[in-house]
């Protein structure tokens, strides 16, 4: 039990000793309410002002009894008080309360399943991106060690595998869930419970062997990644064509901080419309790299390439390049 929970817990026990010893001083006492609350209150605080006393055996009974029970409650109660302040418990109880609230406002974010070497990675990655996002983890040490680095992330200790703790990160509200926890058993596992929550959610699974990325596809993740396969694919590019990997990857990681990104086309004035025509370059600067059109991906389109409502644009561009790319795709 938390020390706020034994705090709540021995305040309503004194509470009710003191409600049950002014009934019973006013059956024996034949006080009235006030006079036996007020008796009642003297008596467990140890005052004594002596004003009011019992003068019945059953009242005086009553009384003993009373401050046996209620100096051990005050004692009790005022133990865990003081070590709510001494031991931190104060600061850890109005940050869990703002966590909380924290949790409740998420909308359209992301949950990352496992904050270890890959979780850290990505939840940096969404930092960097202001994109809004929760973690879980069952290591309560490794959270609390990682909100004192940095207070604003969002955490929840639990088993990600649980339906319970998956609610309490709103998956129901969730954009996506990465799941990347040291075992393939449980990202699978988590696979197959957030699909059930919010079949529409879109799951990027982690898989240790490479047996298991099937496994994952099957259990409901949209995208299933081996980090050796992917690390030694890369591994391999930088051996084989190390400047022009050098190329992109510094491309990608300038002060403009470029991205490419996939949008789609929803603005009907677009519809049925040449790409020159478009103004898509002159509105927003942004570079089209690839039109998907149904299965036929145009790589490099042309420029009297046909743009349909439903299309799927890749684009290349700095971030406010691409978000006046999102807003004319999408007809704002």
């Amino acid at each position: 039990m938390e020390t706020y929970e034994k705090i709540e817990l021995g305040i309503f026990f004194i509470f009710l000793l003191i409600l049950t010893e002014s009934l019973i001083l006013m059956n024996t006492e034949h006080w009235d309410f006030f006079t036996a609350f007020y008796t009642s209150v003297i008596t467990i605080s140890t005052v004594g002002y002596g004003d009011f006393t019992p003068k019945t055996f059953l009242g005086k009974l009553s009384i003993i009894i009373y401050i046996f029970l209620g100096v051990g409650a005050v004692a009790y109660t005022m133990g865990n008080i003081a070590s709510f302040f001494i031991e931190g418990h104060f600061k850890k109880y109005f940050r869990l309360r703002k966590m909380m609230d924290k949790i409740k406002r998420l909308n359209n974010h992301y949950i990352i399943c496992g904050y270890g070497r890959l979780g850290k990675v990505i939840a940096e990655e969404f930092k960097k991106c202001n994109i809004p996002f929760v973690i879980i983890d069952s290591d309560e040490k490794l959270l609390r060690d990682a909100i004192e680095h940095d207070p604003n992330l969002t955490c929840i200790v639990g088993d990600a595998t649980s339906d319970d703790i998956l609610k309490k990160a709103k998956i129901e509200k969730a954009k996506g869930l990465i799941s990347v926890v040291s075992s393939d058993a449980e990202n699978v596992f988590i696979t197959l419970s957030a699909k059930k929550l919010n079949p529409n959610i879109y799951i990027v699974a982690k898989a240790e062997q490479p047996s298991t990325l099937d496994k994952l596809i099957k259990a409901g993740a949209d995208r299933a990644v081996c980090p050796y396969i992917v690390g030694g694919m890369e591994i391999a590019r930088i051996a084989v064509n190390p400047d022009i990997v050098e190329f992109i990857h510094s491309l990608v990681a300038t002060e403009e901080d470029m991205e490419v990104r996939r949008y789609v086309v929803k603005n009907k004035d677009l519809d049925n419309k040449l790409l020159k025509d478009s103004g898509i370059r002159e509105k927003t600067g942004a570079t089209i790299l690839a039109i998907k059109k149904g299965d036929k991906t145009i790589t490099s389109p042309p420029p009297d390439t046909v743009i349909n409502v439903g299309d799927i644009i890749y684009a290349f561009g700095t971030k406010e390049q691409l978000e006046k790319l999102k807003m004319y795709l999408e007809g704002y």
